[in-house]
């Protein structure tokens, strides 16, 4: 089983600072992105090589990321990137949908004239990167938007829950434009919380964004249990659905 997905991956030393905090941020990229696929075995001697650091702050690095779900241990075996299950990511994204569906309540009765200015520039932005068919790009701007959405909630534990399933559930997210009708239909749905946002609909608007991110989950869902290597690099070869 191969461990990385480039024959000759580039060598990647690490600052003196906090070495096993680096080479969390570094393996957890490198896991969101696709470089590392899911059930590759993590190579202790071919990792310390490329990040030029020892074993202690590498395995101190894999516990972080068992924590995150994005690292399996398998005793007398080691470390392996963790598989996706649909029921994992269908249970992922229930919790995402309703934490998401509160945060939007608390958002709207906290958010300033300004911060709802920025929003829309985001939801604006996003609207020109789907009409010039820059999925990845457009996908990033909606990740920013759910995220900018939960900060102006001004709740840090909704905050620090988010943040450790957006992480889970990052690598998966990818997967929910696989299709062009879903990636329109996903900017519809975004529309629509918006135009609630903008109106003041409170209710209407949390209802909308749960069932989005809810849809969003069961579509993902369906496509990782299809898939048992489901990687973010999958999207170059997925079907494309024009309809």
């Amino acid at each position: 089983m191969e461990t990385f997905r480039t024959a000759s991956p580039t060598q990647r030393p690490l600052r003196r600072r906090a070495l096993h905090a680096e080479a969390v941020e570094i393996l957890r990229e490198m896991i969101i992105n696709g470089e590392l696929l899911p059930g590759s075995r993590l190579i202790e001697a071919e990792l310390c090589k490329l990040f030029a650091i020892s074993r202690n702050p590498l395995r101190e690095a894999f516990r972080v990321l068992e924590v995150e779900g994005l690292v399996t241990f398998y005793p007398n075996r080691g470390a392996t990137v963790s598989t996706i299950s649909s029921d994992e990511v269908l249970q992922q994204f229930e919790v995402l949908a309703n934490l998401e569906r509160i945060a939007l309540e608390l958002a709207m009765a906290r958010m300033t004239a300004t911060d709802l200015e920025q929003l829309n520039q985001m939801h604006a932005r996003m609207i020109d990167l789907h009409g010039k068919g820059q999925r990845r790009e457009c996908f990033q701007n909606d990740y920013d938007i759910h995220n900018r959405i939960v900060a102006l909630s001004a709740n840090q534990v909704l905050r620090d829950l988010h943040a450790g399933l957006m992480i889970r559930s990052r690598r998966v997210r990818y997967f929910a434009l696989h299709s062009q009708s879903r990636w329109n239909e996903a900017m519809s749905e975004h529309e629509a919380f918006m135009q609630a946002i903008n109106d003041g609909d409170c209710a209407g608007a949390a209802e909308l964004m749960r069932d989005h991110v809810l849809r969003t989950g069961t579509l993902v869902g369906e496509f990782v249990s299809k898939r048992s290597d489901a990687s973010p690099e999958m999207l170059r070869t997925a079907d494309q659905d024009s309809g």
